[in-house]
C-alpha cells in the first residue's frame, strides 16, 4: 500500500473515530439534559404526588425546571456529583416507597432560591390586598389590607424591624414534627455576637435531646416553602374565583355551595364528576330562575367549576387511591400564619429564653394592622394604620399579648374612641385582629 494510501487510511480511522466520540458526545449531552427534564425528576427518578407536578405549573416559578431547585444552580460536575447522592431514590421507586409530601435533599438557599433572588431587591415594602366572601346569601365581600414590611422601619440603632430581619442574625432551630411544622428550640445570633436560646415552654427538649437534634440553620425556604408549588385551600381558591369574576358573585350562597363542593371526598374521577353534576343539578332545583335570568353567567360559573373538580379528580383522585390521607392539609404553607401556624412557630408567645422573656410576638414588626374595607368604604382609621409616632410600649416583644391591659386615655390621642370588637368602626374594632383563630398563636402568655 502506499504512504498515500496509508494516511488515508488512517483519517478515515480518526474521522471515524471522531464521529464516535461525537456521537456518544451528543448522546450524553441529550441523555444530562433528559435527567434534568421535570418529566424525569417527577416519573423517572421520583414518583412524586400528581399534586406536586400541577402545582408547580401553575406557580411563579413554572419556567423554573425541578433541578434548578432541588440540585441548584451549581456547574454540571458538581451537579453530577450531587446526582449521584440520588441514586437511592431511585432505587426505592424500583421496589417501591411511600410518595413524600416534602422534599429532604433541597441544597441550601444560597445555591437555589439566591442564584436568582439576591437579598438587596426584596428589602422593600409592599401593599397588599386580599378579597374575601362570606358563605351568606349575598357572597358579602370584604377585602383586607396591609402594607407588608418586608424591610421595615430602619431604627436609630441601624437595625431593620420589618420581616427581612431575620437577615441579620443568624437563627437556628430544631424541628421535630413533620415538614417543621413545630419547632420547640431556637437559638439567634446577633450582629455583635450575643447568642439568646429559646425554648418553648409547653415543649422543652431535654439536654440529651438538644445534643442529639439536627439543627437546622434558618434559611430562605424556610418560610417560603409554598414557592413553586401552592396549594390553596377551597376556600382560597373559591375566593379567588369570585374575585377574578371565573364565579359569579350574584349567584345566591355559591360561595357557601362551591366550598362545600370542593370539600367533598371522592375516590375516582368518575365518582367525583357526578359530584359535579349533583351539585349543580341541586343548585338549579334550589334557584330555578338563574338559569333563565342569567344564561351566559350561570354557564361560565358552571363551567369553571367544573374545570376545578376536574383538576381535583384527575389529581386528587390519584394519590388517594394510593394514599387516601393525601390533600392540601397536606402541604402547610409557613409563608403568613392564616391557615397554618407559620410565623407562630416561632413566635408563638410561648418561646422563651432563661430570663422568661419570649420571642417577639408584635404583629407590626412584620405588616401594618388591617385594613377592612367592605362595600368599597375605607375605615375613618386608614391614615393611623399607617407610619405613626409609636411609643416606645407598642415595641414590646410581648405587646400584641398584653396591649389591651395597658389601655387608657392617653391611647385615645391617636386611636380614637377605644372600642374593642369586630365592626370595624374604631381602629381597635378591627375585625382583622379580633374574633380570628390564629393557629400556633397563645397571647396569654403561657
Amino acid at each position: 500500500m502506499s504512504v498515500t494510501g496509508k494516511t488515508t487510511r488512517w483519517i478515515l480511522i480518526l474521522a471515524a473515530i471522531g464521529v464516535g466520540f461525537l456521537a456518544m458526545g451528543a448522546v450524553g449531552v441529550a441523555g444530562w439534559e433528559f435527567t434534568n427534564s421535570d418529566y424525569f425528576c417527577s416519573n423517572a427518578c421520583h414518583d412524586v404526588h400528581p399534586e406536586n407536578t400541577y402545582s408547580h405549573q401553575i406557580s411563579q416559578h413554572a419556567s423554573v425546571d425541578c433541578v434548578e431547585c432541588h440540585v441548584g444552580r451549581i456547574s454540571a460536575f458538581k451537579a453530577l456529583a450531587v446526582k449521584s447522592t440520588h441514586v437511592g431514590h431511585a432505587w426505592a421507586l424500583l421496589v417501591g416507597y411511600d410518595r413524600p409530601v416534602g422534599s429532604h435533599s433541597l441544597p441550601p438557599s444560597r445555591e437555589a432560591c439566591e442564584s436568582c433572588h439576591s437579598q438587596e431587591p426584596h428589602q422593600n415594602n409592599s401593599v397588599r390586598f386580599r378579597t374575601h366572601f362570606a358563605p351568606d346569601e349575598k357572597n358579602t365581600e370584604t377585602r383586607v389590607g396591609l402594607i407588608v414590611r418586608t424591610a421595615g422601619i430602619q431604627s436609630r440603632d441601624s437595625r431593620r424591624r420589618g420581616v427581612h430581619s431575620h437577615l441579620e442574625n443568624t437563627v437556628k432551630f430544631i424541628a421535630t414534627a413533620h415538614q417543621k411544622q413545630e419547632i420547640p428550640w431556637v437559638q439567634v445570633t446577633r450582629p455583635d455576637g450575643t447568642t439568646v436560646t429559646y425554648a418553648d415552654s409547653q415543649k422543652q427538649l431535654t439536654e440529651d435531646e438538644i445534643a442529639a437534634a439536627d439543627i437546622h440553620t434558618m434559611q430562605c425556604i424556610d418560610c417560603h416553602n409554598r414557592a413553586a408549588h401552592p396549594f390553596k385551600n377551597p376556600e382560597e381558591t373559591v375566593d379567588d374565583a369570585l374575585a377574578n369574576g371565573k364565579l359569579e358573585k350574584r349567584f345566591p350562597y355559591v360561595k357557601a355551595r362551591v366550598s362545600d363542593l370542593l370539600h367533598k371526598q371522592f375516590d375516582s374521577e368518575e365518582s367525583a364528576m357526578r359530584l359535579v353534576e349533583e351539585a349543580w343539578a341541586q343548585y338549579q332545583k334550589d334557584f330555578p330562575n338563574l338559569a333563565e335570568e342569567q344564561p351566559e353567567a350561570w354557564a361560565a360559573a358552571k363551567k369553571h367549576v367544573h374545570e376545578m373538580q376536574t383538576f381535583a379528580a384527575s389529581l386528587l383522585a390519584r394519590s388517594k387511591f394510593l394514599d387516601p390521607e393525601v390533600s392540601w392539609r397536606s402541604f402547610p404553607d409557613n409563608r403568613g400564619h392564616k391557615y397554618d401556624p407559620g410565623c407562630f412557630r416561632c413566635h408563638s408567645g410561648r418561646h422563651k429564653d432563661t430570663q422568661g422573656n419570649i420571642i417577639p410576638v408584635n404583629c407590626t414588626t412584620c405588616h401594618t394592622v388591617p385594613i377592612i374595607v367592605r362595600g368599597g368604604q375605607v375605615p375613618r382609621t386608614f391614615l393611623k394604620t399607617l407610619y405613626y409616632q409609636r411609643p416606645a410600649s407598642h415595641a414590646e416583644p410581648h405587646f400584641t399579648a398584653t396591649h389591651r391591659a395597658m389601655v387608657d386615655d392617653t391611647c385615645q390621642a391617636c386611636h380614637g374612641e377605644i372600642r374593642f370588637g369586630v365592626d370595624d368602626q374604631t381602629f381597635c374594632g378591627n375585625s382583622g385582629c379580633h374574633g380570628q383563630k390564629w393557629p400556633g398563636l397563645n397571647v396569654t402568655g403561657g
